[in-house]
């Protein structure tokens, strides 16, 4: 049975699709010596580069960042779809909506 690898590996891995820490850094806009750190000191991505990370070389945020993306949540769908215009109108101060006309015997107009 193959294991996770833990937030190191999967850093390294993600560095390990560039062919420099200068070629990474500029993919996600920030500099070397950043790339440098999180490979060195905090051996971990920071939380705001996760999604990017993900997007770019898809290794996956479970594996990056499981302190924050535990692998039993679901991924988000790739393409968000909105407002939900089937659900019922929720009148949050129904007086008023009652007095402008929005309610008509107490359902939506």
């Amino acid at each position: 049975m193959e294991t996770a690898p833990t937030r190191y590996e999967a850093l390294q891995q993600v560095a390990a699709r560039y062919p420099s820490q200068q070629a990474m850094a500029d993919a996600f806009g920030v500099s070397q010596p950043t790339i440098w750190r999180w490979l060195n000191q905090a051996k971990q991505i920071p939380p705001t580069f996760v999604l990017l990370a993900e997007s770019l070389t898809g290794i996956s945020r479970h594996h990056l960042r499981p302190d924050i993306y535990p692998p039993e949540i679901p991924a988000a769908p790739a393409r968000f779809c909105g407002v939900d215009h089937t659900a019922p109108l929720v009148a949050f101060n129904r007086v008023a909506a009652l007095r402008d006309g929005a309610l008509r015997d107490g359902a939506p107009a």
